[in-house]
């Protein structure tokens, strides 16, 4: 993975260069919510690549999500995503004693896991002033972001090396990114801000809101190595998607579905391809019917389900072609990037690959890479 630059975001943005909070679709599920279109919009993004990567961010697998900033009355506030929005006691920390006592308590709740949640405190709780001194005490708002790292990472073979959650980081220490990180004493990556009322909002100026440097809040790192973009492939795809266009769109035509009672139908259809992860991602929609049956989906909806499917099936295989088709075309963009020299280098597991990439209002993540590796961390 080839660094990169670090953006400064002036004026008007048609893509901010930072998530907006709503949830990231992968590529290949745009078919389910916008159908033909969605998945010809994918294509479209995908093909973009070949010309150049000015729209293409990496994905950082940060942990935990943490929530910081200054109330209505100029209060620092430091705490997890968990405590910022808790109910029933007051997760706003205002203090490292606070913050401390929080989490204290939440292991008195769950004494399974004390020592769990006191090697968390110990991570976090000492760089509440750290963070406190990076925000202007004129500011009002808050930030959502994930933590990199919690004290100056290691260095190995000229490398700043961490691990915040699944993914592993390698970062060139003589880069700029490295060199930044060698004068900080902690990393968060953010991905908006929010007002006290919850309103979600793009950051575009960063500098205007950090000050300091004990604080690192890495910046939108944009991909700038060319991708070999397989073009023949995606106009297969698109070949796939033109011909069967209406076949698509009358499987998942709202109107129908909700004549039916079956408007959760796209839902369902992509609960099923993150199940498959687990499984092998092979031959989708094969073992739909399979799977479903299984389900928690009610005994009534799952016969709907199942005749509705038959009644369209050549617009089902049609959605399932589509979709592998695309994850396809992106896994093989993914593959160029993650194995690309340069000054972030990232690894699953001791194999090259991270959390993925931004691309516009899409992600490019390999669900059998770090999507399997992080549903396997959240089952134990």
């Amino acid at each position: 993975m080839k660094l990169v630059e670090f953006k400064k975001v002036t004026g008007n943005c048609k893509t901010p260069l930072l998530e907006t909070g709503g949830r990231i679709d992968h590529a290949e599920d745009l078919v389910f919510w916008n159908g033909s279109q969605g998945a010809l919009n994918a294509i479209r993004q995908l093909e973009g690549l070949a010309k150049n990567t000015n729209n293409l961010t990496i994905k950082w697998d940060g942990s935990p999500a943490v929530v910081f900033g200054r109330n209505p009355n100029g209060e620092f506030i430091f705490t997890d995503k968990s405590g910022f929005h808790a109910q029933g006691y007051d997760g706003r920390a205002t203090n490292s004693a606070d913050l401390k006592g929080m989490i204290k308590d939440r292991a008195k709740k769950n004494p399974s896991k004390t020592n769990s949640y006191k090697a968390y405190a110990d991570k976090i709780v000492p760089i509440f002033n750290t963070v406190a001194k990076a925000i202007p005490n004129k500011f009002q708002g808050y930030f959502n972001g994930d933590m990199l790292y919690f004290a100056k990472p290691e260095q190995a073979n000229g490398r700043y090396v961490f691990k915040p959650n699944v993914v592993e980081y390698s970062v060139d220490a003589s880069s700029e990114l490295g060199k930044k990180i060698g004068q900080s004493k902690a990393g968060v990556v953010v991905h908006n801000m929010m007002s006290e009322q919850g309103r979600i909002m793009p950051i575009k100026e960063l500098d205007r809101y950090i000050q300091g440097r004990g604080l690192f809040v890495i910046p939108p790192t944009t991909v700038n190595k060319k991708v070999g973009v397989d073009t023949n492939a995606l106009n297969k795809i698109k070949n796939v998607v033109s011909q069967n266009a209406t076949l698509i769109d009358a499987l998942l035509d709202k109107n129908k579905l909700a004549s039916m009672k079956l408007t959760d139908l796209p839902k369902i259809l992509y609960a099923y391809t993150n199940a498959k992860v687990d499984q092998g991602l092979q031959n989708l929609g094969s073992d739909f019917s399979r799977w479903l049956l299984t389900s928690a989906v009610s005994e009534p909806k799952k016969q709907k389900i199942i005749e509705y499917v038959k009644q369209n099936i050549n617009g089902f295989v049609a959605l399932w072609n589509t979709v592998s088709g695309i994850m396809n075309a992106k896994d093989n963009i993914i593959t160029q990037l993650d194995t690309a020299p340069g000054d972030v280098q990232a690894s699953i597991n001791g194999r090259p690959g991270g959390e993925g990439y931004v691309l516009g209002g899409i992600k490019l993540v390999r669900r059998s890479g770090f999507t399997q590796a992080n549903r396997a961390i959240n089952k134990r």
